[in-house]
């Protein structure tokens, strides 16, 4: 294991992946070149650069295969191992409607684990086509490529779920074009693949109203902020060390 790695486990436990050794895959933190790669992450470039800084820090399994849970799973692992547990938010209290300032303990958002009893690729029957559709899960690699699609002005609604089709269909074009053929009840099936199947990371956390005392749950959103904290993050969780 190269130096300052050390293991992780997965959400997913590897189960989507052909040839992977889960006690193989390992991480290290942070350091001035991943940073650097940061600073040039942009709504245009994002998906690219975060694969660049995952290639960089893991070991064990080529990145862009991973699954979408795993990745927002290692963002928010590099976000408290590399910073910080503590992540400042707004949110609209459900009680009494007022917005207030909630600082966030990473480290108590709760992780879903695929079942153990899960296989890809995985069959499922459409019964109002009367057949079978065989899926997988989506990888980085395939959100890459939907990305290049939407910047090349292609509506990509089922595009997205074409890449997640092992079969009928050749290609992305023909799996896009038997989607569309597909009846509404079908297609909200295979979408609902992808609901059933979501790991990693829930990211939502209970919170208490410091104005009126209700209570609920708040959801936390990714912000590349968690990653590269400047301002007034950096200053509230690094400024008492300086």
């Amino acid at each position: 294991m190269p130096e300052n790695h050390i293991p992780i486990k997965l959400p997913s436990k590897c189960l989507p992946y052909k040839d992977v050794d889960p006690s193989k895959i390992a991480i290290r933190t942070l350091k001035g070149k991943d940073e650097k790669i940061i600073s040039e992450m942009s709504g245009e470039n994002f998906e690219r650069k975060f694969l660049t800084l995952l290639q960089n820090v893991l070991v064990g399994v080529d990145p862009s295969v991973l699954t979408l849970g795993d990745r927002l799973y290692l963002a928010v692992w590099e976000a408290m191992n590399s910073y910080s547990k503590e992540f400042t938010l707004k949110h609209e209290c459900e009680t009494c409607w007022q917005t207030s300032e909630f600082t966030v303990d990473l480290g108590k958002i709760n992780s879903i684990d695929l079942p153990d009893s899960y296989k890809q690729p995985y069959e499922l029957y459409l019964p109002k086509s009367k057949q079978t559709v065989t899926l997988k899960l989506l990888s980085i690699s395939d959100v890459i490529k939907v990305d290049e699609l939407s910047k090349a002005g292609t509506n990509v609604w089922l595009y997205r779920y074409a890449y997640g089709v092992e079969s009928p269909g050749k290609n992305i074009p023909e799996k896009a074009e038997f989607l569309e053929e597909l009846p509404t009840k079908d297609l909200a099936l295979i979408r609902g693949f992808h609901e059933k199947f979501y790991h990693g990371p829930k990211m939502e956390v209970s919170y208490e109203c410091p104005k009126c005392g209700g209570a609920g749950i708040m959801p936390v959103p990714f912000r590349l902020e968690m990653l590269f904290p400047y301002g007034e993050a950096l200053t509230r969780n690094f400024g008492d060390a300086i």
